[in-house]
């Protein structure tokens, strides 16, 4: 488990909307913690939404809508480009350690150096954030939820 999924449940057993509703923003807009897949992303959103929700509904949802417009995006998928060039594909530096019970290589940190194969552009700030314009069906259903 990540340490990031651990904060997180730190913050579900806490009960904290705040933290919660942070929590959840930052799984439904991609920017934080990685996951194996669109769909544990989905699920580990879900429950962040409804602990949320149950613990403090009005405060929960507050500090969501605060988030939403700090951000400048309101439940739009987004995805990283680069601020040089405008390119997507790109990547970032991570370390990955054995686990011997699951059998698999799991990811232990992401670094903050991203790297852009179009340009060859490399910086610790080289992601800009932007709106997906035709994202996958998937994607806008979570990020209504």
């Amino acid at each position: 488990m990540r340490i990031s999924h651990l904060q997180a449940l730190a913050d579900i057993v806490l009960g904290d909307p705040e933290a919660l509703a942070l929590a959840y923003h930052e799984t439904i807009t991609g920017a934080e913690p990685v996951f194996e897949s669109n769909a544990a992303r989905g699920r580990f959103a879900v429950a962040l939404k409804a602990v949320g929700m149950a613990t403090d509904a009005a405060r929960f949802q507050a500090a969501f809508t605060k988030l939403q417009q700090a951000a400048g995006r309101k439940d739009k998928p987004v995805e990283p480009a680069c601020r040089d060039c405008g390119s997507t594909n790109l990547t970032r530096d991570a370390f990955a350690g054995w686990d011997s019970d699951t059998q698999q290589w799991v990811l232990s940190a992401i670094y903050q150096s991203t790297t852009c194969h179009a340009c060859d552009a490399e910086s610790d700030d080289l992601c800009r954030w932007k709106p997906i314009k035709n994202p996958p069906d998937e994607l806008l259903s979570q990020a209504s939820q």
